[in-house]
């Protein structure tokens, strides 16, 4: 219904919320579980990133400075 209202086809999580609205443990329960949903999602997207960035040959922040130090100290020598 909510989503209908909003013009949507697709169930939100806020849809949900807000049909759990009157049951406090149940939206306090559905709001974590959303919650854990989402910080796991980031950390697949970060992981995927990671890997695609490996995969074209791109460096991490860390490997740049470690890479940055390493010509430096070729540099002085």
């Amino acid at each position: 219904v909510f989503c209908r209202h909003a013009k949507r086809s697709t169930v939100t999580t806020e849809d949900v919320k807000l049909l759990a609205r009157r049951s406090n443990s149940l939206l306090k329960y559905i709001t974590q579980k959303s919650e854990e949903l989402a910080s796991s999602n980031m950390e697949q997207k970060e992981k995927k990133k990671k890997k695609s960035s490996v995969a074209k040959g791109e460096r991490t922040p860390g490997e740049q400075e470690a890479a940055v130090t390493e010509n430096e100290d070729s540099n002085m020598a």
